[in-house]
């Protein structure tokens, strides 16, 4: 009897420990950090398309936690953009961008080396309008964006991997006092973004 009872409870104890480890973690404290390079591809009969340039900008995002397969991300960028057309706004040579996003991104592992990341994002986006004598900042411009895209990561290691990324950006000035022709073609845009970079997580 005293055989069959121990037995019992070596049992017990095997089933209660695999099913622990079976059991999925919900939020799991898993950093992840993105640093890359970007190009932005504006069109639409807009500004930002026909009268400015832009080359590569950087963009970084940090996430902290994952609940099941999502992150949500506090993102930053960096852009410049040169005016070709100072007729069309006035003197000024070129725009410094700086914008800040919430990102929603869902991690699909494909296999061992590859995942899709798609995302939704919100951000604000500060212009500055500069001048190439001094650097001086001669005029501001506020700037909120809705983007959808995805990452494709190859990883590299445990600790590493490479990634390319797609999404288009839709963005606007809601509060631009102008006329609505005028409101549309300086306070709207929209643009592709092609970004590359490293994936620490």
């Amino acid at each position: 009897m005293r055989k069959i009872f121990i037995i019992i409870i070596i049992l017990s104890s095997i089933s209660v420990f695999s099913q622990r480890e079976t059991k999925t973690k919900i939020v799991d404290f898993y950093p992840a950090f993105r640093f890359g390079f970007q190009l932005p591809i504006h069109f639409g009969d807009n500004y930002f398309s026909k009268d400015l340039s832009s080359g590569f900008g950087f963009h970084s995002t940090l996430s902290l936690v994952k609940i099941y397969n999502f992150r949500l991300s506090l993102g930053y960028e960096f852009q410049k953009l040169r005016v070709e057309n100072s007729d069309k706004i006035g003197n000024f040579d070129f725009i410094n961008s700086n914008t800040y996003q919430f990102i929603l991104e869902y991690e699909i592992p494909l296999n061992s080396k590859f995942d899709i990341n798609p995302t939704i994002s919100y951000g604000q986006c500060r212009f500055n309008y500069k001048e190439n004598t001094g650097g001086s900042i001669l005029a501001k411009q506020n700037l909120e964006e809705i983007r959808l895209g995805s990452y494709i990561n190859y990883n590299l290691n445990k600790t590493f991997a490479g990634y390319a990324g797609l999404h288009f950006s839709h963005f606007y000035n809601s509060d631009l006092n102008a006329t609505p022709e005028n409101k549309d073609y300086f306070g709207k845009g929209n643009k592709f973004i092609i970004s590359i970079g490293i994936l620490i997580h």
